[in-house]
């Protein structure tokens, strides 16, 4: 990993456009893979493996599922989220249930135990999350979610591309 970029001051407020996406683009970069690492870490401190964590977490902020849903938000085969499905239900934290649209499916949710527990997966976070954003107006706070929910979407479109 090329930590000299890492470590290069960036951009003032003054610097060319391009100079600025470039910025953006290293840094974003630095981010997926901290937010990768940052990932494990949570994992380990859990008890699952990465991909149990991940499929935990999307369940914690996207609500109740269906197994293929799952699997493409992922990037899984169904048989791998069948596998993950299964080792969450054993630990008590998932429960296979009907879909409400359509009773042919099976939607996953999290057990109310999963959802009580909570575990403090990164400890820490929270605090250091609301230090970051303590110097923020709450108009700044208001770009940076616009800005996160952008980037979310472009994203979702780019992963979801041929």
């Amino acid at each position: 990993m090329d930590t000299a970029s890492a470590a290069a001051s960036p951009p003032g407020p003054t610097a060319p456009r391009a100079e600025l996406y470039m910025s953006l683009q290293n840094d974003g970069q630095m981010l997926a893979v901290r937010l990768i690492k940052l990932l494990h870490r949570m994992a380990d401190h859990s008890g699952m493996n990465p991909t149990d964590f991940q499929c935990y977490t999307l369940l914690r902020v996207a609500g109740t599922m269906t197994p293929g849903q799952i699997a493409t938000s992922l990037c899984l085969s169904t048989g791998s989220v069948t596998g993950v499905i299964d080792r969450m239900e054993d630990h008590g934290l998932v429960e296979r249930t009907r879909h409400h649209g359509d009773r042919r499916k099976v939607a996953v949710r999290l057990t109310e135990k999963a959802k009580r527990a909570s575990p403090d997966t990164a400890p820490g976070m929270r605090a250091a999350m609301t230090e970051l954003h303590g110097d923020y107006t709450d108009e700044e706070l208001a770009v940076i979610v616009d800005w996160l929910g952008r980037v979310g979407r472009t994203l979702d479109r780019l992963s979801e591309a041929p």
